[in-house]
């Protein structure tokens, strides 16, 4: 498949990315990722992304972080927060998980998902990257080509908050989903008091949350 380069017209939130597409930082020429995506999807390079490395979707920024990133210390924080406040994205970050640097994901963990909340998904290596960008650029493509089916289907980025908030002791499956279909978001759960979370899942539910988040949040 040829590779469609794109003018050097920054991708900004709002960007229509069409189903089927993705598009990729220009760094990202050549490595396993892009390789993994050759002949799945329509892949468009641009070299004005900012921080942001792929657009799986209009609406959606992906950050990349590699194993040496995460082993060398606390930089990539500064390009989480930038991804955290473009306006009208939803921001995901892939990031090598390996005897090596697992060690530093959970402060990784805390930090993207509990205290600016992104998405975070694990994965091992850049081809395993660039199989979930596919599966992200899949089913987004679905979801804005029949907004009917919408909230049938189920992408990599929805099965990741509700796995996140099943993390919660003693929450399960029913509950979880509760959660987010009242609070949208991780973050929302968060921040909610103990009256609101009671309404939806339950006191002695709504304290468990609670617990779970102040002694993951910020120290």
């Amino acid at each position: 498949m040829a590779f469609s380069p794109l003018p050097s017209t920054p991708v900004r939130p709002g960007l229509q990315v069409l189903p089927g597409h993705i598009v990729v930082n220009n760094k990202w020429i050549g490595s396993e990722i892009v390789g993994s995506l050759t002949g799945k999807v329509r892949i468009i390079y641009e070299e004005n992304l900012g921080v942001v490395d792929f657009h799986p979707a209009s609406d959606v920024g992906t950050i990349y972080l590699s194993e040496s990133e995460l082993v060398t210390g606390t930089t990539y924080r500064r390009k989480l927060v930038k991804l955290r406040k473009s306006s009208g994205l939803r921001g995901t970050v892939l990031a090598e998980k390996t005897s090596l640097s697992s060690q530093y994901f959970p402060a990784l963990q805390k930090f993207a998902v509990l205290e600016i909340g992104l998405i975070l998904f694990p994965v091992a290596n850049q081809r395993a990257a660039g199989q979930l960008l596919w599966q992200m650029v899949v089913a987004e493509g679905k979801k804005s080509s029949n907004p009917f089916l919408s909230k049938a289907l189920t992408s990599p980025l929805d099965t990741s908050v509700l796995n996140t908030v099943q993390l919660i002791p003693g929450l399960g499956d029913i509950k979880a989903k509760a959660l987010l279909e009242r609070f949208k978001s991780i973050r929302n759960i968060c921040n909610a008091d103990v009256a609101e979370l009671t309404a939806c899942i339950g006191k002695t539910s709504a304290y468990n949350v609670k617990s779970f988040f102040q002694e993951a949040g910020p120290s």
